[in-house]
């Protein structure tokens, strides 16, 4: 992420993270695992892309890239 987010993207990224770990916990513990391995949201981008295809505008992947945009900001603190 080039610029700092918000409180309203933080609090949605925030969301989408809390919900992924209520809802697709094995989901949720395997994209806290790439961000671990230090692999960066553009990475899980590509992986994105490479399951679900170019058009990253479906619901479920969103949520996953919100997710990923907030559990890559608190590695950072």
């Amino acid at each position: 992420m080039t610029m700092k987010a918000g409180p309203l993207e933080r609090a949605i990224d925030q969301q989408s993270a809390e919900w992924l770990e209520a809802t697709c916990p094995l989901v949720y513990d395997a994209l806290g695992k790439e961000l671990e391995a230090g692999h960066t949201l553009n990475d899980v981008r590509r992986i994105l892309r490479r399951i679900f295809g170019n058009d990253l505008r479906d619901a479920f992947v969103l949520r996953v890239l919100q997710a990923a945009e907030f559990m890559y900001g608190e590695q950072a603190h």
